[in-house]
């Protein structure tokens, strides 16, 4: 007499075995999911921390919407104005300008970075400020903050694409208010 397992007891191990992968799979996915939109959150927050210390600072917006705004030269009659993705990466080279000089505005330690823009149908993988402007083994080429594009990983897709933060002015209440893609 043979000792052994069965076909019919392989099969069940195996099926038993890869219902548990396919639970800790979506488990995971989960987590990283909501991993990303802290991320997102927190890099929000940094950004609409900038604008605002920038704008008590000074007294107007960074970028050139803030010398539009300040000169009478934005043209709308809408009660809110959403930036292009020229004027946000345009006000946020101003605060990293700022920042420089030692005029602490932003903390770039979580910041999130691509070259592309961002815009719909395109895709590119994002990295954190720090490693786009030193480089990475995966990305050795650094990154100038005129390449730099500012948003977050895409909470709703696994390979984490890029996506840019919404920017938009509020016109009556004269203030700049940051939004993620799914914000309305």
């Amino acid at each position: 007499m043979k000792r052994g397992f069965t076909i019919v007891e392989l099969l069940m191990v195996i099926g038993i075995i890869s219902v548990l992968l396919t639970i800790v799979t979506y488990a995971s996915l989960g987590s990283l999911r909501a991993m990303r939109m802290q991320r997102a959150e927190a890099g929000k927050r940094i950004i609409q921390q900038g604008l605002a210390t920038y704008y008590a600072q000074k007294g107007y917006w960074p970028g050139e919407i803030g010398s539009k705004i300040k000169n009478g030269g934005l043209e709308t009659t809408e009660t809110a104005y959403e930036l292009s993705a020229e004027a946000i990466s345009g006000m946020m080279r101003d605060l990293i300008a700022e920042t420089k000089k030692g005029n602490p505005m932003l903390d770039f330690s979580g910041l999130f970075v691509s070259r592309s823009s961002g815009e719909f149908g395109t895709k590119g993988h994002g990295l954190d400020f720090w490693s786009a402007v030193r480089g990475t083994k995966r990305s050795p080429k650094k990154m100038t903050v005129s390449q730099m594009h500012f948003g977050y990983a895409d909470p709703y897709d696994v390979r984490g694409y890029f996506r840019r933060y919404r920017v938009v002015y509020s016109v009556p209440g004269d203030e700049m208010m940051v939004k993620t893609f799914y914000e309305k």
